[in-house]
């Protein structure tokens, strides 16, 4: 018979702890240095890498009282304080689940470019926000008075609510929110310009944040266990592990659009192009700017453009990085995504244009 949980809890929460540290360490390095172009969904992410190092700690605080050890094992003041430092876990967890969903709609406002779409979005944080602050009324008034919750003992004529309403209704809330941030983009990605194979890639890079909300339906599995088992510190030895998991995967869906730049500088691919786009050493002309390398706040204004680049003698052109594309990335335009593209003509300086000419680097026709 298995005696403790707390290796386990402590090993994969740790390591998706570190998953999910280095994919915000990897996000914020590429906003700054490749792409250069840092929001506000990035500040948030910023804020979530310390705040989600809390919550690892809290974690471990929860091993180290007993945690992942069968109740009768574990020491009476332990057991005396975990119930305290699980109310406090309550309130933290939920804030952590507000900061990475804001996180979630703070990027998809950075791509809209639709009244419609911005609209919904500023509903989505609404009723993100709503049911945050909801969540927390009920953990605070889950017993009057409050102390009785870890320490029912002395006060036995407290009130308090079922357990049917801490544990469901929160987690049924925290699913439809992730459900919610799930299937907002799907609609105008999936009527974007572009390939099938594009469209289908972008789905999956944004939606792949669907794994959320598939941990938190294994989370209402313990939940039931903390219900029906008399087995306290046990149970919070699984709900360490799902709970770790569900947040860290959360916070690695946020980042996994912008590792775009990443890969296409190091790896020299566009992992969105459905042609093949060619390495580092060549200067590919590539279709269109997908989801990350659009400037903050920019807002897509022009139909199109023509750039006709000057090239030496030697054939070189005008700098420019490989993982930068050479067009405006226009989304979320009309009734639903616009992708448009610019034209690179190349042509040699010839001895008949003039010396006007031959220092402009580029040439901008409007069509």
């Amino acid at each position: 018979m298995l005696n403790t949980l707390q290796p386990a809890a402590l090993g994969i929460s740790t390591v998706f702890w570190t998953l999910s540290t280095a994919t915000i360490v990897l996000r914020l390095w590429s906003r700054f240095s490749i792409i250069k172009s840092f929001g506000w969904d990035d500040t948030l992410m910023s804020a979530i890498l310390v705040f989600n190092t809390a919550q690892q700690g809290l974690f471990y605080a929860f091993v180290h009282f007993g945690g992942g050890l069968h109740y009768d094992t574990v020491p009476l003041t332990n057991l005396a304080f975990l119930p305290k430092l699980l109310f406090v876990e309550e309130i933290y967890y939920i804030w952590m689940h507000f900061v990475i969903k804001m996180s979630f709609l703070l990027f998809y406002l950075r791509l809209s470019n639709t009244r419609m779409f911005t609209l919904c979005i500023y509903g989505a944080m609404a009723i993100v926000t709503a049911s945050t602050i909801a969540i927390w009324l009920i953990y605070c008034l889950q017993c009057i008075p409050l102390p009785a919750f870890w320490n029912p003992t002395a006060y036995p004529g407290a009130k308090c609510l079922s357990t049917k309403i801490t544990y469901y209704v929160v987690v049924a809330l925290c699913i439809f929110g992730d459900l919610l941030i799930l299937v907002l983009p799907v609609q105008p990605l999936w009527h974007m310009q572009a390939s099938l194979r594009r469209r289908v890639t972008l789905i999956a890079v944004i939606t792949f944040g669907g794994m959320s909300p598939l941990v938190s339906f294994l989370r209402i599995i313990v939940l039931h266990q903390f219900e029906a088992s008399p087995d306290f510190t046990w149970t919070l030895g699984k709900m360490v592990i799902v709970s770790a998991i569900e947040l860290d995967v959360a916070i690695m869906a946020s980042n996994a659009a912008s590792m775009k730049a990443i890969w296409v500088k190091y790896f020299g691919k566009n992992p969105f192009s459905s042609t093949g786009d060619q390495g580092p050493s060549s200067y590919p002309k590539q279709k269109s700017n997908e989801l990350v390398n659009l400037p903050y706040n920019a807002r897509a204004k022009r139909s199109g453009h023509s750039r006709m680049a000057s090239v030496d003698g030697n054939g070189s052109r005008g700098r420019k990085e490989p993982w930068e594309n050479d067009s405006e990335e226009e989304l979320f335009k009309g009734n639903g995504i616009t992708v448009t593209s610019s034209v690179d003509m190349i042509s040699k300086q010839s001895a008949v244009a003039s010396s006007a000419d031959l220092n402009r680097t580029y040439f901008e026709f409007k069509k």
